[in-house]
């Protein structure tokens, strides 16, 4: 976000949790957020900095936990007559505590998995005998790659009873393919990047590791549904900014909402290939009171998860690769063991990239050639029959 900030003539000041300097270089000011934010501190640090525009981004490990903290904030720092861009409390809670998004879920009648609510061990082996394992335990709040566990058999459930953290939300194992799914809502409506498809739903918990694909192909029925969901959240939510959903398709064709997140995704990098436009400069824009462009594939953006310190033989003319390491700011690849490698490939190049993809030794990706040749094929259909059939609502 910093360089179409720079862009616009803005003089950046970055707060986090990890020292940025060396990485953004000289023309951004770095400063520390405390471990422990309150209302209160950072209010104090806006004052120090004497912020004209204040914008809440959830880009480092700690700060989604904050979303609340950035909500209440914000509607205290709009009222002095500053700007802040960030959600309203009401979307944050929905965005941080999964128990909380689980029961909003069920009196809005929104499409989600079979759970219940616990918030003790007894309860939570109750729970897992009356859903049937496998099953998913999800805690209240946790980060990015924490706090989800897929429970196969009695002993894993056992385990589980023991380390998470309660209150949890005890779930289905929705058999399906997982989906995700950006968004950004401002005063002049929602802009909806393609559906992008995570792969098969499987005990890892993990999408990064699959080979994932955007736009993807959505039955009708769950299309209208999920049309249905986001709806209703920016009526009845108010998110201001970029937010994300993670849902699944079960094997009956019907949506389960898996998620939602207050914070562009992992998927950024699909979202910014396959339509041109980067949701980050779109955020920066919105920031600065500019309307959204409207964002429709222009291509397929296949990611595929690359083992760290491995490089991917050279693409063929036409055919785009974008490789996304990690940095100080996300730490992800460089602690997971592998990276993203995005290609964007247009339509007229399908056969090109095919070969390629049969070039790559295997021993490169974390998942199969044939996995990325299949997603190819769903994203290649996705995109002749109109790629997002609705880019805002």
């Amino acid at each position: 976000m910093v360089p179409p900030f720079r862009r616009a003539g803005a003089e950046v000041v970055v707060l986090g949790f990890v020292d940025l300097d060396a990485f953004l270089g000289p023309g951004a000011v770095c400063g520390k957020l405390p471990p422990e934010l309150t209302d209160a501190g950072l209010l104090s640090l806006l004052r120090e900095y004497d912020a004209d525009l204040a914008v809440a981004n959830m880009g480092q490990i700690g700060q989604e936990r904050l979303l609340p903290v950035y909500a209440r904030v914000g509607a205290t720092w709009r009222s002095t007559g500053h700007r802040m861009l960030a959600h309203s409390e009401d979307f944050a809670w929905l965005a941080t505590d999964k128990v909380w998004l689980h029961s909003v879920a069920r009196q809005r009648h929104w499409p989600a998995p079979r759970g219940v609510v616990c918030d003790a061990p007894a309860a939570l082996l109750a729970a897992a005998g009356s859903i049937g394992l496998p099953t998913v335990v999800k805690e209240a709040c946790s980060e990015p790659f924490a706090g989800r566990h897929y429970v196969a058999d009695s002993q894993s459930l056992q385990q589980v009873c023991r380390e998470v953290r309660y209150p949890v939300v005890v779930q289905e194992a929705v058999e399906g393919e997982e989906f995700g799914v950006e968004l950004l809502t401002t005063p002049s409506g929602t802009v909806i990047w393609p559906v992008a498809s995570m792969g098969r739903l499987d005990g890892d918990c993990a999408p990064g590791k699959r080979v994932r694909v955007a736009p993807a192909p959505l039955p009708d029925q769950a299309h209208e549904e999920l049309l249905k969901v986001v709806q209703d959240i920016v009526d009845a939510f108010g998110p201001a900014g970029p937010w994300q959903l993670d849902f699944a398709v079960g094997d009956d064709g019907r949506l389960h909402l898996i998620e939602i997140n207050g914070r562009l995704s992992g998927m950024t990098n699909l979202s910014w290939t396959s339509t041109d436009v980067d949701p980050h400069a779109a955020h920066v824009a919105a920031a600065l009171g500019q309307p959204p462009p409207p964002c429709r594939a222009e291509r397929v953006a296949l990611e595929l998860p690359v083992r760290n310190e491995a490089v991917l033989p050279p693409v063929p003319a036409g055919v785009e690769l974008r490789p996304f390491p990690g940095n100080p700011a996300n730490r992800g690849p460089l602690h997971l063991g592998y990276y993203r490698a995005v290609l964007g490939v247009p339509a007229d190049r399908e056969d090109r990239a095919r070969e390629w993809l049969l070039s790559v030794p295997e021993e490169l990706l974390l998942a199969s050639p044939r996995m990325a040749l299949d997603q190819l094929t769903r994203g290649m259909l996705a995109l002749k029959q109109g790629g997002s059939a609705v880019t805002s609502c």
